[in-house]
This record gives C-alpha cells, structure tokens and sequence, in this order.
C-alpha cells in the first residue's frame, strides 16, 4: 500500500492521509519511518511537504510516538533544505501548542535556521515560539530586533505575530525590552495601514499603560491546544460514498443527489434546475424555457444562448426543445 515511485502524484497524496487515518501505538513506528523516507528521497516539493506535515499529524494524534516525531522532524531540520525545514518549524509550532513545556530543548536548533526562513507561514511559526518561551530564550530579544528590522516588507500575518511576540517578551523581561516593546507599537500603530495591525497595538499600548496586569492575563494566556483532525466520515455517509466510489462523489466527499438532479437521458446542475423551477415559479412564459441540447457533450443551454456554456461549442443548427412540464408535487 506505500507509495510507490510509479504513483501518480494525487494517489501518493492520498496514500499518506490513509496511512495517518490507520497510525496506531502498534505501527506508528513503520509509518514514521516510511514518511520519514518520503521527507528525504522525494524530489516533489509539495509531496514531501505533505509527508512533513503528515508527521506532525502523527504527533498530534498519538501521544507517546510525539517525542519520536520530533526527532525525525529536527533530523529534517538538519537536511537544511528550505522548504523542508521552515515546513518543519511551522508542524512544531503545533506541537508545542499541544504538548506545552515538554520539547522546549528543540528552541535552540530551531532559531539556528533563522536566516533560511522565507515563507511567511514558517516565518509567524517561529516568532510565535520565541514570543511564547521569551523567557528560556537568552538572545531572545536579538531575534525578534531582527525581525523588526524589515518590519515594513513582512506579511501581515508575520507582523501580527511580531507584535504579540514582542508584547510577550516585554512582559516576561520588562526592565530590558522598553525600547523593543514602544519601536513595535509605534511600527504597528503609526507606520501601518493595515487596520488589523492597527488596532491590535492600539489595544495592547492601551492594556499596557492603564493595567499592566490585565495585560498579563490576556498576553499570556494558555492558548488554546491544536486538536487532530482526524477527517472522519459518518458511517452512513461512507456507505453511501462507497457505492458511489467511481462518480464524482468520490471527489466531492458528497452524496451525488447533493450536487446532481436526474433529468432523463442526462443529469444538469442543481443550480440550473433551481433556476428553471424559480422562472417557472415567477410565471415566465413556456417560450422562455426553451432549449438546445449541445452536440459535443449533451449539456442544455438556455435558448437565447450562442455557444454550450460547458465546452463551448457553438450551437450550430442545434434545434430547440421544450422542457418537460413541472410534475405534479
């Protein structure tokens, strides 16, 4: 059932979200190592992303294999290949956040990879982490400088988490970090114009200098754990699925009722059968639910149409047919 070298690239996809799904305390051990052989041999950036990530739901899903996970994920890390260390940073990011206060020893490896950094995902997933353990971090401070440095040409999304990371360390080290705190604030507030990034800084310059202790409990909250997804189907659903494993169904993860009506020798979108019941509805003549039957691939266009709105094929000498009255309700 591994993917094999052969595989075209969406069943080799599929293969690792199965291969998750049936991870257990018995085999998390072989699938580990199976991904951990996509992670180093593939050469499709997005599959050994996938495998990347698919360690971390690993992780996330089975307690006992997390501290394994780990160290296949900082054994990636040392690979220094760029995408597969920052999707490594971001997939311990959510291993810290399910598992607090037990990996902090990784911190060190992870900040070493700092400069490799390129994509804003991994980017925020690194800053959330010296934010969140500012205070085991020695040079922590030194690391988020750097950040604040190119402030301007970050992601939005990167100088939120640049923000709140640096609120964090000035609550945890308040006599060192004044000047770092009031540089992001000024950034945030003055020199943005994204009003998400505005406003947070407003809220916390406001928290900050009225009630330093509120600050504290809202700054530094526990956050919320990552829980695993674990994608399951309900049991009649999945029966259904699989009588219809060779329809669209199958990729839609729907019924096909849901996205297809019968309308004799073919099916057409529920969308457009609604349409013709609201005409209908609305009192439109016969005349205007005439239509033509496309000679290419069967589909019925509107008659004032010129060309089939799925292949596009003209229409031709295509005739005009009349639409089976509503049935009886």
């Amino acid at each position: 059932f591994f993917c094999k070298y052969n595989d075209p690239t969406y069943v080799k996809m599929e293969k690792v979200d199965v291969m998750v799904m049936l991870a257990s305390e018995k085999n998390v051990e072989q699938v580990l190592l199976e991904l951990r052989e996509y992670a180093f041999a593939e050469v499709d950036v997005e599959f050994v992303r996938k495998a990347v990530k698919a360690i971390g739901r690993c992780a996330l899903k089975i307690e006992r294999a997390a501290e394994r996970c780990v160290t296949v994920l900082l054994e990636l890390i040392q690979t220094k290949v760029a995408y597969v260390v920052q999707e490594s940073i971001v997939v311990i990011k959510d291993i810290f956040r399910k598992y607090p206060n037990q990996y902090e020893s990784v911190i060190g490896v992870l900040c070493e990879n700092l400069e490799s950094l390129e994509e804003p995902e991994a980017k925020g997933a690194l800053i959330w982490i010296i934010g969140q353990y500012a205070e085991r971090i020695d040079n922590a401070q030194e690391l988020l400088e750097g950040f604040m440095e190119e402030f301007g040409d970050l992601d939005v999304e990167v100088q939120l988490q640049l923000l709140t990371a640096c609120v964090k360390l000035f609550l945890k080290k308040p006599d060192s970090t004044q000047a770092v705190v009031k540089q992001v604030l000024s950034l945030a507030t003055t020199g943005s114009t994204n009003p998400d990034l505005r406003d947070r800084g407003y809220i916390y310059w406001r928290l900050l200098s009225s009630d330093p202790e509120r600050a504290r409990q809202v700054v530094l909250a526990e956050p919320p754990q990552v829980q695993y997804d674990s994608q399951r189907v309900d049991n009649v659903l999945l029966e259904l699925l699989l009588r219809q494993v060779s329809t669209l169904a199958s990729v839609y993860h729907k019924p096909a009722d849901t996205f297809l009506v019968d309308s004799g020798r073919q099916a057409v979108s529920r969308a457009a059968a609604s349409s013709i019941s609201l005409a209908r509805h609305l009192g439109a003549d016969d005349d205007d639910l005439d239509f033509w039957e496309c000679n290419a691939c069967t589909l019925e266009n509107g008659a004032e149409a010129t060309a089939c709105s799925a292949c596009e094929a003209p229409r031709a000498d295509a005739p005009l047919k009349k639409r089976p009255p509503p049935s009886p309700a």
